[in-house]
């Protein structure tokens, strides 16, 4: 299994953007068949800070992840609406 956490800082006159188009990809990654979770976090106290916890059966369906339609929709309209650059770390299940 493959756990990527992504954390995210978002423009704050973009809020309700970000809102739609991170929950609109989460919506359709789950339905991917090597998605295991995909959760949109927002961090308490801080409204514009999220975190992207998703959990895949392999690097494969990571990978495959990264070539979905709407995964290109959420590098188009979601990115653009971060504050300062994202920050991905992978982690793998060792049991």
């Amino acid at each position: 299994m493959i756990v990527q956490v992504v954390y995210l800082e978002i423009q704050p006159d973009k809020l309700a953007d970000f809102m739609n188009e991170a929950q609109t990809n989460a919506r359709a990654s789950r339905e991917e068949p090597g998605v295991v979770q995909f959760d949109v976090l927002q961090q308490a106290g801080e409204p514009l800070k999220f975190m992207l916890y998703e959990v895949y059966k392999d690097s494969e369906a990571l990978e495959a992840h990264r070539h979905t339609t709407h995964f290109q929709r959420w590098a188009e309209k979601g990115v653009p609406l971060l504050s300062k650059e994202r920050v991905k770390v992978i982690y793998e299940k060792l049991s």
